[in-house]
């Protein structure tokens, strides 16, 4: 092979290592970047679900990087979903490098979405314990007048409708049971969480609050409706009226 050829073969080789490494170099930074880089370059969107986790989880541990335990989060949460169960501290401790302060975190995280961006408006409300109610029902708490609700459940503990039956104090407003059964049948509702407001800070169910919650109950057992539970909110937080 002459001089002449040699230096054009050297020329091309070179070429093609500058063209292949230019190639490649780019998406492999891509790949390897961090997702608070990833974050910082391209928004929370250029973010996958687990690259969102792995900021939550931060690092890892021995053996274990953050994007393995990361994945591992993610799987399961997913799993719960499916499965129509919350996913608790107890699930998230059990995976390997997870521990109580990051299922906190996490669980938090999901927590905050759910409260200030309603990422369940889609899904069903379900209220099972007087807990749940308060928690739907507690900025009654900033009430200034009496006001008498209802949250209208089906045969799942699934929110129909919530509605205020009333305003007034419960011993001048008045209310009658078909107040609060009628709607019930019209809505097919099986079973009804009642709760009232003390606008005196005061969460103590009064003497008036008992009657009406007797009377109440005895109304809707009639027609086969079940009155779930009877709550009182105020400031200082809730009380359940005895059934």
């Amino acid at each position: 092979m002459d001089i002449l050829s040699v230096s054009i073969l050297r020329r091309v080789r070179r070429r093609r290592r500058k063209t292949s490494s230019s190639f490649v170099h780019f998406p492999l930074l891509e790949c390897s970047m961090l997702p608070r880089e990833k974050f910082l370059k391209g928004g929370v969107d250029s973010l996958s679900d687990t690259d969102l986790i792995s900021i939550l989880v931060g690092s890892g541990i021995k053996g274990k990087n953050f994007k393995t335990i990361s994945l591992g989060i993610l799987r399961k949460i997913k799993k719960n979903i499916r499965e129509g169960i919350d996913t608790t501290i107890s699930d998230l401790v059990c995976i390997d490098g997870v521990g109580s302060v990051t299922a906190m975190r996490i669980l938090s995280g999901i927590e905050l979405g759910r409260r200030i961006y309603g990422l369940y408006m889609g899904q069903t409300t379900v209220v099972k314990n007087s807990n749940q109610a308060y928690e739907l029902l507690k900025s009654m708490s900033n009430l200034k007048q009496e006001h008498i609700v209802a949250l209208y459940l089906n045969s799942r503990f699934e929110l129909l409708e919530q509605r205020t039956v009333r305003i007034g104090g419960v011993d001048s407003s008045g209310l009658l049971p078909r107040d609060v059964i009628g709607y019930a049948l019209e809505r097919n509702a099986t079973f009804v969480v009642l709760a009232h407001n003390h606008p005196s800070g005061d969460c103590t169910p009064s003497n008036e609050d008992i009657l009406l919650t007797q009377r109440l109950k005895e109304a809707m057992d009639i027609v086969g409706i079940n009155l779930l539970e009877h709550i009182v909110i105020a400031k200082d937080g809730w009380k359940s009226v005895d059934i």
